[in-house]
């Protein structure tokens, strides 16, 4: 019998289907890197998986000028912003969510979106109906892969690794999980976009949101 007890999931590519070009800013970010450090530093930063968070704080670090932070952000919201505008949501995502409520599961969200984004695609699919526990980039200090929301959100339930999945559809997600010693379900495909230098490694792969039930 499984001792799970907490359902974490992503929110962008798991529960919701955006059209955030995640690849596209990453590039624009990254290109604002290439003449702000030496060409040598440039290829380190091209070559090393990253996060789009992470970049943004490199481009404050290295702008001593100032003024390409704010830049910065503002590609990153306005691409997220317009991803959600056009989003969609599987046939299967409230039924699942449904019947892991009626079955008494705990269930949180931790995301690297935006509190506001969040807030938005939130209601805009309807589904704050299902959990009061929602972190953001907004409510933590490090953003995922850094487990630190995941962590928050099993003291709130007062729940362990061993009690806990996490759900998601990225690298991010999957060292996320692995960090905090928390089994993984990786929904999707055997690949996702942005892994191109970061192998996902999980024994739990779905495709459809209601194949949950066979791994708790």
């Amino acid at each position: 019998m499984s001792s799970i007890q907490l359902i974490v999931f992503d929110l962008d590519g798991t529960l919701i289907q955006s059209n955030i070009n995640y690849m596209g800013i990453r590039d624009e970010v990254r290109e604002m890197l290439k003449d702000l450090v030496p060409p040598d530093e440039f290829q380190i930063i091209r070559n090393t998986p990253t996060t789009i968070l992470n970049l943004v704080e490199l481009v404050k670090e290295k702008d001593t000028l100032g003024g390409l932070y704010e830049k910065a952000w503002q590609i990153v919201e306005k691409a997220e912003r317009i991803g959600y505008e056009n989003a969609k949501i599987d046939d299967d995502v409230h039924s699942t969510l449904n019947k892991l409520q009626s079955e008494n599961f705990d269930i949180a969200i931790f995301t690297n979106n935006s509190r506001k984004l969040t807030d938005y695609g939130m209601q805009k699919f309807l589904l704050d109906q299902y959990t009061d526990v929602v972190i953001t980039r907004d409510d933590v200090e490090e953003a995922k892969p850094n487990p630190e929301g995941l962590i928050k959100i099993m003291k709130y339930f007062n729940k362990s690794a061993e009690q806990t999945i996490f759900i998601g559809d990225s690298w991010l997600d999957a060292e996320t999980a692995k960090i905090a010693g928390v089994d993984f379900i990786y929904f999707g495909d055997s690949s996702a976009p942005g892994t191109r230098r970061k192998k996902i490694e999980v024994n739990k792969i779905i495709n459809k949101l209601s194949e949950i039930s066979n791994f708790i």
